[in-house]
């Protein structure tokens, strides 16, 4: 059913009052009549519909110096604040995040030694023809990553020198490890050619913003466009794999409020496929975003299955 923003605004933002009750980023703090997130089924893995990241943890807000350093300065403690941060994403029915590096590995260590159980698709950041000593210490993990994509930054970066092909090496040795296997890029293009020529991938990582380019000359700076998110939603809606869209909320550029956040999840949510989800950067500095998010999403997804 297609709601006019009238409707959509009573459904979602009407209740924006009982989205939290209690201090924000409080781990007992509760959501008051909120639906639950829907599960998407990816082989033999149900995923939440929203999935958390890792770029504010990494103090990568993709925004500004000032926000990089913020976020950067707000975890930077011995990983608890991280750790809660999880553990509030399963509270509320966020069930896997999609993450990767070693200060990542360490907090998660440390989620699951503490009784946490998300589930965890890496990013695998070697380029193709380093080795496998990273695909073997993520591997090590317990639990081990139930998939691994191919990082958007070097999938973009092989296609503008017309080196694309070169990333199947990484994408069969991810397939042998018995993973699922996905490809990132920040590029419709990119998803489109791979699609287009039938690769072995079980999911696609697609960002709506182009913050890495993969035209050739590529152009300065970050790119946040509108065609861009456009194009994405569109390639995301035709292509025959499940994705995970990401940047829904252009890094920071649909948050002045949080009818933006709304209106921003809503054109997401409304563009992707069933079986697609959304993926998420949070932290708990300024107020529960979590909740918020998590809230948001549901509601937006009830509406949307009326």
């Amino acid at each position: 059913m297609n709601l006019t923003r009238r409707e959509f605004s009573a459904a979602v933002l009407g209740a924006g009052a009982s989205i939290l009750a209690g201090a924000a980023g409080t781990s007992g703090a509760r959501v008051a009549a909120a639906p639950a997130l829907p599960l998407v089924q990816w082989g033999k893995h149900r995923l939440s519909k929203v999935l958390v990241g890792h770029n504010p943890i990494k103090g990568m807000s993709h925004f500004s110096p000032q926000l990089d350093k913020e976020m950067a300065d707000w975890f930077n403690d011995d990983g608890t604040r991280a750790k809660a941060m999880l553990k509030r994403c399963e509270e509320l029915g966020i069930n896997t995040c999609q993450m990767g590096g070693g200060k990542i590995e360490q907090i998660l260590r440390g989620h699951y030694a503490e009784g946490g159980h998300l589930r965890w698709i890496a990013t695998y950041y070697s380029r193709p023809g380093a080795g496998r000593e990273e695909l073997d210490r993520i591997l090590k993990m317990r639990p081990p990553p139930i998939g691994a994509q191919h990082w958007g930054d070097t999938t973009d970066r092989l296609m503008r020198e017309g080196r694309i092909e070169q990333a199947r090496e990484t994408l069969k040795l991810i397939r042998d490890a018995g993973l699922l296997v996905g490809l990132c890029s920040h590029n419709h293009e990119v998803v489109d050619y791979v699609e287009s020529k039938g690769w072995d991938v079980d999911f696609y990582q697609c960002s709506f913003y182009r913050s890495v380019d993969s035209l050739k000359p590529p152009r300065r700076g970050e790119i946040f466009e509108e065609e861009a998110r456009q194009s994405m939603a569109r390639t995301i809606a035709q292509v025959s794999k499940p994705c995970i869209a990401y940047k829904v909320l252009g890094a920071n550029r649909h948050c002045a409020m949080p009818a933006d956040v709304a209106q921003a999840l809503e054109f997401a949510l409304r563009s992707i496929k069933p079986n697609d989800v959304v993926l998420l950067g949070m932290w708990q500095k300024h107020k529960d975003q979590v909740a918020e998010n998590v809230t948001t999403a549901a509601r937006i997804c009830a509406a949307l299955r009326k």
